[in-house]
């Protein structure tokens, strides 16, 4: 409950953060689709019959598990094999223990070579705490220690699966829709629907066929 409080920003940053890839994915694949086909009518039936609903697909599947990530992390038991953690911890508890001497005096030795405080001075100085206030200290070292440590693992599970795997190197992410498998799926009909002739174009080859077909009948009794 506290790490989850103390993580709150971190779904407003993570969504933020996904969509801006999508966004700049779904870009990339606008410009590069205008480059390969300059035929605007050719262009929108790919668009509309090939690409526009698996793109949602992959981009929702992108943020979903980015959500998902986000319930791991932050709603579920902190846990961490991670030797830092501990590493954190105890620096961050000598830490303490050092500042709290720093108001202690120095003392030297004959040659000055050699600093050292009194066992009675630090005695002093150290009022023992009762258990609420040993408990919140621990409390405090350990959730700082340990989203130090969490940030940083979420941050590299993002970047690595939401972003690249989910839109960048899954065999069904964005990039990798319009494959030469997806073409060699598609029926007559369907080939027929985004690449063939529309309707105005079939209608003026018929005529300029019926033409042709009578110039050359013509030519044909012309020449008898």
């Amino acid at each position: 409950m506290v790490f989850e409080e103390h993580s709150e920003k971190w779904d407003d940053l993570t969504i933020s953060h996904t969509s801006k890839a999508i966004v700049l994915v779904h870009e990339f694949i606008v410009q590069l689709l205008k480059n390969l086909c300059p035929d605007e009518q050719l262009r929108e039936q790919v668009w509309e019959m090939l690409l526009v609903d698996r793109l949602r697909g992959a981009y929702e599947r992108a943020m979903d598990h980015a959500r998902f990530l986000l319930a791991v992390e932050r709603s579920g038991r902190p846990t961490t094999f991670n030797h830092y953690f501990n590493s954190t911890l105890q620096q961050k508890r000598s830490g303490r223990i050092t500042k709290e001497l720093e108001g202690l005096p120095i003392t030297t030795d004959c040659d000055a070579t050699t600093e050292f405080y009194y066992v009675a001075d630090i005695k002093k100085h150290f009022v023992p705490k009762d258990n609420a206030e040993q408990v919140c200290t621990d409390i405090v070292d350990t959730l700082a220690s340990y989203y130090k440590v969490a940030r940083k693992r979420f941050v590299d599970t993002i970047c690595q699966q939401a972003i690249n795997h989910y839109l960048l190197d899954r065999a069904d992410s964005p990039l990798k829709i319009l494959c030469a498998d997806l073409v060699m799926s598609l029926s007559a009909k369907q080939l027929d629907m985004i690449a063939g002739e529309d309707a105005s174009s079939r209608a003026l080859r018929a005529v300029l066929t019926r033409q042709r077909d009578s110039l050359r009948a013509a030519k044909k009794v012309l020449r008898e």
